[in-house]
């Protein structure tokens, strides 16, 4: 705490020279905002957005800091920013070659194919090239699990690195990061709640620097998107 109230005295002391210049969000014809918000997770700051219209701006935010974008729609239609950067400012391979089919199918085996606690682990979105990759993972358990009342979901979005090494592909241990993780009460619940969420990387991991014009952000479609697992046919007659 007595960090992050340094960090924003230093800041304020700094004067208008320091500030980054204003955020701009474009939003696709049919959105219709209720509320915004400009958060950076590493500080725990949120910035509110000015709305009007179709169009939300962020003021003064800090300059040279990552901010990921909340947007809630008149509709329950979460928008929210994901940060689908590399982990560490390690540079990326000089001339990588896209991610191919094969790159895909292997990253989808490591997410898919191993055994853990939860019934499903998914890949919503996958970022990267021949080198490296940022894959965003949903992971769903909605069988019976210790403690369990009855009918409970836990639900979990964290995301998940990779790299190509002598060949294959191997997920980078110990730099996961969670970004969501609830237990619901139902499976419908679970499904209510995860289905208005519209991961978008456009609105996540937005830096802007000390001095220059605004930067603006033209939305086109709101996908992709999350979509909440269908239970298992087990489940789905127990309901």
């Amino acid at each position: 705490m007595a960090i992050r109230a340094l960090l924003i005295l230093a800041w304020l002391l700094t004067g208008a020279s320091a500030r980054a210049a204003d955020l701009v969000v474009q939003l696709p014809q049919d959105a219709r905002p209720r509320t915004a918000a400009a958060v950076a997770t590493s500080m725990k700051l949120q910035s509110p957005g000015q709305i009007d219209g179709r169009t939300i701006t962020y003021s003064n935010l800090l300059p040279a800091t990552a901010y990921n974008l909340l947007i809630t729609l008149h509709d329950g239609t979460v928008l929210t920013g994901v940060d689908m950067r590399w982990h560490s400012i390690e540079k990326p391979a000089a001339d990588p070659r896209p991610l191919s089919d094969d790159d895909r199918e292997q990253i989808r085996a490591l997410v898919q194919d191993v055994r853990q606690f939860y019934d499903r682990s998914e890949i919503l979105i996958l970022q990267g090239d021949h080198d490296r990759a940022t894959a965003l993972v949903q992971q769903i358990r909605d069988s019976a699990f210790h403690s369990d009342k009855g009918g409970e979901v836990i639900w979990r979005v964290e995301l998940w690195y990779f790299k190509n090494r002598h060949g294959g592909w191997e997920r980078v241990s110990q730099t996961n990061k969670v970004l969501r993780r609830e237990r619901f009460a139902s499976r419908r619940l679970y499904q209510d709640q995860t289905s208005r969420i519209r991961w978008l990387p456009l609105l996540g991991g937005i830096e802007l620097p000390k001095d220059g014009p605004p930067l603006t952000i033209s939305l086109e479609s709101l996908q992709p998107q999350t979509r909440p697992a269908a239970p298992s046919p087990a489940d789905a007659a127990s309901d």
